[in-house]
């Protein structure tokens, strides 16, 4: 009913067929492989590995709190519009997608968590970390059409909906990142109830890691023994996790357990405020 209401070229398949086209045959594998800068596991490390290389604790805990929030949102918006894929209507589209196609969870969580690393990081010139973002927001856009697996309304909003939240939570200091954190598991575990669940276990299992990691460090701050070795170990694992989940479709409770004990490590390790040097 609602995309019946938004009979307009960004719901439109063919726009679909045409962005495809226009991408020429030796591009398309590349264009569809950047598909995955935007898989929750990728920008979830990426968030964190900001985290371990900033100068600044609270910065890294707002950018990773950028992502958790950034998911929980995709996984209420999913639920509450529950809007079809278009896999049907294009011949090229995996048939055996699942899941709901608004907004684009890829191009939220990529808006989201590259558009706050550009907002929060302090190398290189501010237009030169908005320029790489932007095209890494487009690339990771683009590719969702040319897979078939959303409407260009779909990765335009999602896309305007991340950025928004970058610029909203680098931008309420006086909020304690480890609420945010809670928020966002908690956020979604409700929409659990909804029918739209995709985003749920690795939301609510990272949320669960990295508020039990940040407020055990201010209770007791210790240092890491090997945190770099730590650190490298966490982001295999939640990359491993996210594969298991897509390919052999594990138990969400493992999925829940895996990111909630590997991003528990890796925020112990990104923002401890002892670490030790390797």
């Amino acid at each position: 009913m609602i995309r019946r209401a938004l009979e307009t070229p960004l719901f439109d398949p063919s726009v679909n067929e045409t962005i495809r086209t226009a991408v020429p045959d030796p591009l398309r594998p590349i264009v569809e492989a950047v598909t995955h800068l935007g898989d929750p596991a990728t920008v979830l490390v990426v968030a964190l590995g900001f985290a371990w290389i900033g100068s600044s604790r609270e910065r890294g805990a707002r950018v990773l709190a950028v992502a958790l929030v950034a998911f929980a949102v995709t996984n209420g918006l999913k639920g509450v519009f529950v809007l079809e894929r278009p896999v049907e209507q294009l011949a090229f589209a995996a048939d055996d997608y699942g899941g709901y196609a608004f907004p684009s969870g890829h191009a939220l969580g990529a808006a989201a968590v590259y558009g706050a690393v550009a907002i929060a990081a302090e190398w290189s010139r501010p237009r030169r970390r908005y320029a790489v973002a932007g095209l890494l927001i487009v690339l990771v856009a683009l590719s969702r059409v040319v897979l078939g697996v959303h409407y260009v309304g779909d990765v335009v909003a999602g896309a305007a909906i991340g950025i928004g939240i970058a610029v909203g939570v680098l931008w309420l200091p006086t909020i304690d990142p480890g609420r945010l954190f809670a928020l966002a598991g908690a956020f979604a575990a409700i929409s659990y109830a909804t029918p739209a669940r995709a985003f749920m276990p690795a939301t609510v299992g990272a949320a669960l890691g990295a508020v039990g990691a940040w407020y055990a460090l201010e209770r007791r701050p210790t240092r890491l023994e090997g945190s770099h070795s730590a650190f490298g170990l966490a982001a295999l694992a939640m990359v491993a996790v996210r594969l298991l989940s897509t390919t052999q479709g594990i138990h969400w409770s493992l999925e829940l357990g895996g990111y909630a004990i590997a991003v528990a490590v890796a925020v112990a390790s990104a923002l401890g405020p002892h670490r030790t040097p390797e």
